[in-house]
């Protein structure tokens, strides 16, 4: 028991570390330069640069529950430490991909900011990425053989 209250003390000092530390940490760990510092996320942040679309807003705004303050940041800490983890142990593999939870935080923040456009549609067991895929941050291929 004492254990449980000691790694959980722990890691509330290290919330209010970065909640309060650093001027502007805790922001600036959601800004697209800063998710960009892998350089596995180059060709994802270049996509999602160069398509022009949803380039004003951050990654945090679709990667990240934006229902409440609260589940928005235990999830950018879960998620934060995980990345960080994984990159720096070099577990990610060069051509990363999106969890099943990350997936789904995707598409309720798609169905959160384009409610007005959606709402007649049945996105039930469907992906908004499956038809928009210019949004899933992949350039398209394109052969040599389309340019003969």
């Amino acid at each position: 028991k004492r254990k449980y209250l000691i790694a959980a003390g722990a890691v509330g000092v290290l919330f209010l570390f970065f909640m309060w530390g650093p001027s502007g940490f805790f922001y600036r760990t959601g800004t697209p330069d800063y998710c960009n510092s892998c350089h596995v996320m180059n060709s994802q942040f270049e996509s999602w640069f160069m398509t022009g679309l949803h380039r004003n807003i951050k990654c945090v705004d679709c990667h990240l529950p934006n229902d409440n303050l609260f589940s928005y940041t235990v999830w950018k800490g879960i998620d934060g430490m995980k990345d960080l983890f994984m990159f720096h142990s070099g577990v990610y593999s060069e051509d990363i991909g999106i969890s099943s939870h990350g997936k789904e935080t995707v598409k309720e923040n798609c169905l959160r900011c384009h409610e007005g456009m959606v709402s007649a549609i049945n996105t039930d067991g469907r992906d908004c990425w499956s038809c928009h895929r210019r949004v899933n941050h992949r350039f398209p291929s394109i052969s040599r053989a389309e340019f003969r």
